[in-house]
């Protein structure tokens, strides 16, 4: 299935792999790696991450504390969001 990532998904993954940069250089590569295998996971089977809200799912990104916030559409999944665990959920709500 295809994966489509709003503007907004896109500008949460280059200043969350920045920040992770700063920390250790590197470490932002590894972060979005961790993001692909989970969007290759989604693209293959999309319902195997929880319904949060109707119609929304989340998928956990491993090694990294980041959420990906997505919906199932008939033309394909749509990422709402990546963001950390500690934001809060009115920000992916926000968006969709």
């Amino acid at each position: 299935m295809d994966v489509r990532f709003r503007l907004e998904a896109v500008s949460d993954v280059v200043l969350a792999r920045e920040w992770y940069d700063e920390q250790r250089p590197g470490l932002g590569g590894d972060s979005v790696r961790s993001l692909e295998d989970a969007v290759d996971v989604i693209a293959e089977f999309p319902e195997a991450f929880p319904e949060i809200a109707a119609g929304h799912r989340r998928a956990i990104l491993r090694r990294f504390p980041y959420f990906l916030y997505y919906r199932i559409g008939d033309d394909g999944v749509e990422v709402l969001a990546c963001l950390h665990g500690a934001r809060s959920p009115s920000v992916w709500r926000s968006r969709g």
